[in-house]
């Protein structure tokens, strides 16, 4: 069985159990939280305003400028799987069709979870699970309303927390530099310079 096979089965077994107008507007309000990364982006501006979260939310901003870059830049062009609904037009869907013509992997979820695992990476513990709940339900809406295969969103998932770590690794290797620049930029008072 081809993983194609696999994922329209699974697809149409979730949306034939689960679909209901309740669902229906949950999935799109919950999918919308996540169009252009906007919850993530506010999250990552809400802790760049406290030196105590500062790092998370650069650590936010890294991941997903790489799942940006690696994940919609590349692989989606790389792979060029179309999406559900445009190999079977009876789909109806919920929301209008995206504007990017190829599924995988979710870009949506790719950026849920590369900031929800930049939250945990960067210690917010407290905030980390919350993100992760949310991460996976943006993730879950995007097959709801068959905007993707679950592959799709499996691999959005896994590139996420690939993009995290990524971006974790980066800053450790970038700290040191930017803490010696910003030491020369302010040298301390040694009572000598006016």
């Amino acid at each position: 069985m081809s993983l194609t096979v696999l994922d329209t089965a699974l697809l149409s077994g979730i949306h034939a159990l689960l679909s209901s107008p309740g669902l229906d507007r949950l999935m799109t309000t919950v999918t919308r939280l996540g169009d252009l990364g906007f919850i993530w982006l506010l999250l990552a501006a809400i802790l760049l305003c406290r030196p105590a979260t500062r790092r998370a939310g650069v650590l936010i901003l890294l991941a997903m400028a790489l799942g940006l870059l690696f994940g919609n830049g590349l692989l989606k062009n790389l792979v060029a799987r179309p999406r559900p609904y445009t190999a079977d037009p009876g789909i109806q869907l919920l929301i209008e069709p995206s504007r990017e013509p190829y599924s995988f992997p979710s870009g949506h979820t790719l950026h849920a979870f590369a900031a929800a695992f930049a939250v945990g990476l960067a210690g917010r513990r407290r905030l980390f699970i919350p993100c992760l709940i949310l991460a996976a339900a943006i993730g879950f809406s995007r097959i709801y309303l068959m905007m993707h295969y679950p592959s799709d969103v499996l691999a959005g998932g896994l590139f996420g927390f690939a993009a995290a770590w990524a971006a974790q690794w980066l800053l450790k290797r970038l700290e040191p530099a930017l803490s010696r620049s910003k030491r020369a930029e302010n040298p301390p008072f040694d009572g000598k310079n006016p």
